[in-house]
């Protein structure tokens, strides 16, 4: 399936619009366009997937700016958290640097994982192996540095937090890439559409290039079509313009299809 770009998005939704507006209520085109299996219901049918694709374009933007701006007040909460970690993590090695048995315990001699998953698990082991050992040598070293039980459940419970908020963008992630699918499926049967109801009005009017004008199709004359970029990005060959009807399936079927 192709997959339009947000240039080739507002350009399909610009045309089209206009070659739906300009149709379902002109009995003069529908005349022209019925022998091609476009009629006013076929094209309010268009309408309404017009309509469709437009709001999942529309309603994706807000979606995604929310996704990225959790994205930022995650990132900048797990640094914090990883900033008050690694300063008991230095003043600890160097205060210690001669008992590299309490060190052990204290789970600090291994070396530093500075992914976020890794910030988040060493500073959780840290504090959660501080308050379990709290009633010995450990708790009696580790409350010196401020870190009493109630300050190292502060720790964990805003780890506790930051994990919640990680599994929640995840599902959002989920949920964008779902949407991202089923939007670009909808987009792809209008885009499909489009091309060929424009391919059957170019028939239409072959001899009087000022009415494609009105649709907003320009660079055509008769035998004549003029390349013009794909929805790859690429451009298409010039082709002649074929002086019989297009064939192949009805083009007013073209909405009943299920893409892939």
């Amino acid at each position: 399936m192709t997959v339009l770009t947000n240039t080739q998005m507002k350009e399909l939704f610009e045309q089209a619009g206009i070659g739906i507006a300009n149709s379902k209520d002109n009995p003069l085109l529908l005349d022209s366009v019925r022998d091609f299996g476009y009629t006013q219901e076929s094209l309010l049918e268009a309408e309404a997937l017009y309509k469709e694709a437009e709001n999942l374009y529309l309603t994706q933007g807000p979606k995604k700016g929310r996704k990225i701006n959790l994205s930022i007040q995650l990132r900048d909460k797990i640094d914090e958290i990883h900033r008050v970690y690694m300063t008991y993590v230095r003043v600890l090695r160097r205060d210690l640097y001669d008992d590299p048995g309490l060190l052990k315990e204290l789970l600090l001699v291994e070396a530093w994982d500075f992914t976020f998953s890794g910030k988040l698990k060493e500073s959780k082991e840290f504090y959660k192996n501080c308050m379990d050992n709290h009633g010995g040598k450990l708790g009696e070293v580790v409350l010196k540095y401020g870190l009493s039980l109630e300050r190292l459940q502060t720790h964990l419970d805003s780890i506790t937090d930051v994990e919640l908020d990680r599994n929640f963008r995840a599902s959002m992630v989920m949920d964008s890439e779902k949407t991202t699918e089923d939007r670009n499926k909808v987009i792809y049967r209008l885009y499909t559409w489009w091309r060929n109801y424009r391919d059957v009005l170019v028939y239409v009017f072959r001899k009087d290039p000022q009415q494609l004008e009105a649709f907003k199709i320009t660079g055509y004359s008769m035998g004549y079509k003029p390349a013009s970029k794909s929805a790859n990005g690429g451009e298409a060959p010039e082709t002649p313009e074929p002086s019989e009807p297009p064939t192949g399936e009805t083009p007013g079927t073209q909405l009943q299809e299920n893409v892939q």
